[in-house]
């Protein structure tokens, strides 16, 4: 009966180093993906923000949207500013719940780096491609850093996680279709699906992390 026992507890050499892969995996992906939902969160209601006060200047405001037409850099680099303070701080946080030492750090430093070339590139390549110009044009420039945006969001998930990547996917699509369909509410109807997306996979990996 003993004997029994033990063969069915007994675990290979394979099995046993399976395992402490597996573990290791698990937990190099929670130090990279620490807090990315509650972040993932915050920057889809920063994105609506920013669409809806568009819409709100180019429909009610019309004469300070001709008088300064440039008026969507500075509205996005002051809404970009509480939302890398407060990704910082969101992902510290979580990084010191799941893990402390200098692996913890240096992810952290990592993903920090990551994210902020994305931001950077999203208003570095506009600027590369002469968009902020005399002839300014913010829904070419807003395309551009959507786009630049989804595809971190989207290798950010190859690397660590699917949803992310369904996440950038869903983001590009729910900003690209209204602008090219929906007419004047493009921006509203924009912000609405983005943050439908965010919820929907907020509330997803919520559940996944409970079960």
């Amino acid at each position: 009966m003993r004997d029994r026992e033990s063969e069915g507890q007994h675990i290979t050499a394979n099995q046993g180093w399976a395992s402490i892969h597996a573990t290791l995996d698990r937990s190099h992906s929670s130090m990279y993906m620490a807090g990315w939902n509650s972040i993932m969160l915050l920057w889809g209601a920063i994105v609506a923000v920013g669409y809806i006060s568009m819409y709100a200047i180019g429909t009610w405001a019309t004469d300070f949207a001709a008088e300064y037409p440039w008026y969507p850099g500075p509205l996005w680099f002051g809404l970009g500013i509480p939302g890398m303070i407060g990704s910082s701080v969101i992902g510290y946080r979580a990084g010191k719940r799941n893990a402390t030492g200098p692996s913890a750090t240096v992810a952290g430093l990592r993903v920090f780096g990551f994210w902020m070339a994305v931001v950077a590139a999203a208003f570095v390549i506009p600027a590369a491609s002469g968009l902020w110009s005399a002839e300014f044009d913010p829904v070419a420039i807003a395309g551009i850093g959507v786009g630049v945006v989804a595809l971190g969001y989207v290798l950010f998930g190859i690397l660590h996680h699917p949803a992310i990547a369904l996440v950038g996917l869903g983001i590009a699509t729910s900003f690209y279709l209204p602008t090219h369909f929906a007419g004047d509410v493009a921006p509203v109807l924009s912000a609405v699906l983005i943050v439908a997306v965010v919820a929907a996979a907020w509330a997803w990996t919520r559940k996944s992390s409970a079960a």
